[in-house]
């Protein structure tokens, strides 16, 4: 069952939740993830995401294992809303390339784009930005589509 995609915003977002009812997960919100825009007839997000000295790896740029949850929050959230929020993507395959350092200080800026969404798998592509634009980082992402699990 296809059914159309729900736009985000940035209220709702900054009540803690994706969609209306579906919450920002943990990692999200400890990365300091913020709704930059949705274009859900592209399907393309963007997101920036904290990038606090915590983070730093000992080169003084952000961790690559952080870098790749920063991309991985940004499609995924784009993947629920894409499904108008009756799926949730379950990694299958998650694979980065670092490019640049990301940098401490600045946002990082993840823009997400769906690939191909079928039934019952996703393809997705994320790319990190310096605040001049530069691409830091890129990922590709396969994922399961599981229904969202009832909530009690």
């Amino acid at each position: 069952m296809r059914s159309e995609p729900i736009q985000m915003n940035a209220e709702t977002w900054a009540t803690g939740q994706v969609l209306e009812g579906f919450p920002i997960a943990a990692i999200s919100v400890m990365l300091g993830a913020r709704l930059e825009s949705h274009d859900a007839e592209d399907g393309v997000l963007r997101v920036s995401f904290e990038t606090r000295p915590e983070f730093a790896n000992p080169a003084g740029v952000v961790n690559g294992g952080i870098v790749s949850a920063m991309l991985d929050d940004a499609m995924g959230p784009l993947v629920v809303a894409q499904t108008g929020g009756l799926k949730v993507p379950v990694s299958t395959d998650l694979h980065t390339s670092f490019l640049k350092g990301v940098p401490i200080g600045p946002r990082c800026l993840v823009e997400a784009r769906i690939e191909r969404l079928g039934r019952s798998v996703a393809f997705t592509s994320a790319v990190a930005f310096s605040e001049n634009g530069d691409v830091l980082a890129k990922a590709v992402h396969t994922a399961q589509l599981m229904d969202v699990p009832q909530r009690q």
